[in-house]
């Protein structure tokens, strides 16, 4: 290559990264000082946690060092998934984005992961990507093909309740552009707004397996769901109420036989 290319993440997406080929943001100043006159010449490329707000702060570095912007490789950000295809309440805690449908079974994504992101914002543990995010990328790929491509437009509240999530993981996902393919296996409808789905989800770095995870998923009537919880908070609570009664009878029964020995 006549270039040399380095990818540069999110400061909490590489927390221990001794590489110069993957940096955090945060050490970008030391790269350009070494590479100002590098050669081969530098190639910046965003990975993982380097949206538009931190390509402004690459920008501005490159500007103070009287590089050209041109470093930076201009990548396209592709659209993130809104919140309720995902059922997540901050933006920030997306990761999926440019969801597409293939055919009638394969769907593709690309992952897009904030440095704000929830899991990521306590992540001690080198510069990979941890099961937890790569878990709820898949429940979230799951969701996303659901609400948008399986099921009839929202007419009443729905709920999508799991019944098995699995996750493998082949090598390292590493915070660096991903691609994210859903394969629907199996599908039962029992009407609009009531199914039963599973299918496998893939997550892919230059085209290699990195991670993969399978979900199996019913969707039922938002108030049949909400009366089933109701049901069990009765049923667990006035179970756990016993417990804690009958525990309550033995410890102020033993209180009372230690002062009757004294």
């Amino acid at each position: 290559m006549s270039e040399k290319y380095v990818f540069v993440v999110g400061d909490n997406l590489a927390c221990r990264s001794n590489s110069e080929d993957l940096v955090p943001l945060s050490q970008l100043d030391l790269l350009l000082e070494k590479g100002q006159s590098s050669d081969p010449p530098l190639v910046i490329v965003p990975g993982q946690g380097i949206e538009k707000d931190e390509r402004d702060i690459v920008r501005a570095k490159l500007r103070r060092r009287g590089l050209p912007e041109s470093m930076l490789m201009d990548l396209p950000l592709p659209m993130l998934l809104h919140r309720h295809e995902v059922h997540k309440h901050n933006p920030e805690n997306v990761l999926i984005a440019g969801l597409r449908k293939v055919d009638d079974q394969l769907f593709r994504a690309t992952l897009r992961i904030s440095d704000r992101q929830e899991m990521v914002l306590d992540h001690a543990t080198g510069s990979h990507v941890t099961g937890m995010v790569i878990q709820e990328a898949v429940r979230q790929m799951t969701l996303a093909v659901g609400e948008r491509h399986l099921l009839a437009p929202l007419e009443t509240a729905r709920r999508f309740v799991i019944s098995s999530l699995q996750t493998t993981f082949h090598k390292f996902l590493l915070p660096l552009p991903t691609q994210v393919e859903y394969t629907v296996e199996e599908l039962k409808r029992k009407g609009p707004n009531r199914m039963r789905f599973r299918g496998r989800c893939d997550l892919l770095q230059a085209d290699v397996l990195a991670a993969s995870g399978s979900m199996d998923v019913m969707v039922i009537d938002g108030q049949r769901a909400d009366q089933i919880e109701a049901d069990h908070i009765r049923v667990t609570t006035r179970a756990l109420a016993e417990l804690y009664a009958e525990k309550q009878g033995v410890s102020e029964h033993l209180t009372l036989g230690q002062g009757a020995a004294s």
